[in-house]
């Protein structure tokens, strides 16, 4: 690599405390370049971190850079590079290397604010009720997030949890952190080596910690899952990425959003990452969520933070699995706009004179069925609810948004966990955005196929999703099991005692989770 490259790397797109109001401003082809270059250097240059001496990690990283960067420019560069790639790495360590050191085990991460307490309380009870061991991590970003006394709620609610300011960990002076930027800064301050990050409104219908022994996370060490398939002939997304990627995997081109088949990729509710094998991918992730980058950039072309695991993962040049099936949906079964109608306008016409209903009554009903009016009428069944995801066997592992009918709308309806649709595309074949060969021959063998080009001319039609429904059409419609529709009544009981105990705090009431009997839920 010649100088003039180098020094064109090392040049910085911003200052700290730069206002950026200019895209062009940012150069994320030069990022990508520098991702992969900084990466081969950390691979190379780790084993003589190991080599160094020092009982401790941070004893090598003080000879690392006050005794072999003066004399190696190797080190000096990578040196340099981090800084200029990843200044938020610096608060507590010198080098990437001591913070890598640092991980442990596996675990859980979880981010909350005060606006999502309502719902981590159940999320955390949920994953608990299923997995009584692994440890849980709660970040936050100061107690102007997260208040003490909601802070405090959360240490005694169960075992083995820690409730973490992110902003103690890394610097915020660089990630300048807000919204769903913190999801991906929060796996990267987590001390475990395997870290699952789980949204606060997911909910399990199985061990979560099987997702650590899927084959797809076990070939890669980086296991995302598929978002619904919404949106078609998008190519905003795949411009850009060709546009700083010339050269990327050969995944992509396989991906819907590139196929014109949906503008979504990722569900980002779920994403599992062995740091110890894909440090630089996560590191790559976190830098397209950084303040202007994610700002101008990446949550311009993309909805927040979901397709920037992936993409982070491709500017690395580190391999990932895509979970089997596209979103799916468990919930209950669509009614019939066709009978709703009949329904309302028998109603109205055969009103109980002993108790008329007033003029505003009436014009709901009308408003209602002018509503139905619009809907389609389905030749066949549909469900409609939350967005599901399957594991690697094909059975329902997590689902995505909550316990409400439509949370974001102000329906304070539960949702009636009983029925669940499988979505399509390559993934009804089960096949796996994976370069790992044995998983591929093991796929192959499984279809009764010679080669992936004659699973992906295998066409079966795709069922369809009604957005503004939140419903699913087109596919065979499963119950869901008692076992799981327990367990759906169960979260509906934790998440009823978690929002009575938020409304206590929120009066100031001074609240203990140990005086609930979580288990017997």
């Amino acid at each position: 690599m010649g100088y003039d490259m180098m020094m064109a790397l090392l040049k910085p797109e911003y200052n700290l405390h730069e206002e950026v109001h200019d895209k062009e401003q940012l150069d994320f082809a030069r990022t990508a370049r520098g991702e992969r270059v900084y990466k081969s250097l950390w691979n190379f240059l780790r084993p003589v971190f190991e080599s160094l001496p020092g009982d401790t990690s941070a004893e090598k990283e003080r000879v690392f850079i006050k005794e072999l960067a003066p004399k190696r420019a190797d080190v000096d560069f990578f040196l340099r590079l981090e800084k200029r790639l990843y200044p938020f790495l610096h608060l507590k360590h010198r080098t990437s290397f001591t913070l890598y050191d640092s991980y442990r085990g596996k675990g859980f991460v979880l981010c909350a604010g005060n606006n999502q307490f309502k719902f981590i309380v159940s999320s955390i009870q949920a994953i608990r009720r299923l997995q009584p061991d692994l440890p849980i991590q709660l970040f936050h970003m100061g107690d102007g997030d997260l208040s003490k006394e909601r802070q405090e709620y959360v240490r005694e609610m169960t075992h083995n949890i820690e409730v973490v300011d992110i902003t103690e960990v890394l610097d915020n002076d660089y990630m300048r952190l807000g919204g769903w930027s913190i999801k991906a800064y929060s796996m990267l301050a987590s001390r475990f080596e395997e870290v699952m990050l789980v949204d606060s409104d997911a909910y399990f219908l199985q061990d979560p910690a099987m997702l650590f022994d899927d084959p797809g996370y076990k070939a890669t060490g980086g296991l995302f899952f598929y978002d619904r398939t919404l949106f078609t002939d998008w190519h905003t997304g795949p411009d850009f990425l060709r546009s700083m990627m010339p050269i990327m995997s050969t995944l992509p081109t396989k991906l819907r959003s590139f196929r014109g088949i949906s503008q979504h990729e990722q569900e980002s509710g779920v994403v599992v990452i062995n740091k110890k094998t894909r440090l630089n991918g996560l590191l790559a992730v976190c830098k397209m969520n950084s303040k202007w980058e994610r700002d101008l950039v990446s949550y311009k072309v993309f909805y927040g933070d979901k397709e920037t695991f992936w993409t982070g993962f491709e500017m690395a040049q580190e391999p990932y699995a895509f979970m089997r099936t596209y979103g799916s949906v468990v919930g209950e079964l669509r009614d019939d706009p066709v009978k709703e109608i009949e329904r309302l306008e028998a109603a109205l016409e055969n009103e109980d004179e002993n108790h008329p209903k007033s003029e505003r009554e009436k014009q709901m009903d009308q408003d209602e069925i002018q509503y139905h009016k619009k809907r389609p009428v389905l030749e066949k069944e549909a469900v409609c609810g939350a967005q599901l995801h399957l594991d690697h066997f094909g059975q329902p592992m997590w689902w995505n948004g909550g316990l409400m009918r439509n949370k974001n709308e102000g329906v304070q309806r539960i949702l009636d966990f009983k029925y669940w649709m499988v979505a399509g595309g390559m993934s009804k074949h089960r096949e796996r955005n994976v370069r790992d060969k044995e998983l591929r021959r093991e796929l192959l063998w499984d279809l009764g196929k010679e080669s992936m080009e004659e699973v992906e001319k295998d066409s079966v039609e795709d069922p369809e999703w009604i957005f503004h429904e939140s419903c699913m059409h087109g596919a065979e419609v499963h119950p869901l099991d008692e076992e799981m529709k327990k367990l759906t009544e169960s979260f509906i009981e934790m998440d009823r005692v978690g929002k009575e105990d938020e409304g206590r705090i929120k009066n100031g009431e001074s609240v203990d989770p140990k005086e609930h009997d979580w288990g017997s839920m």
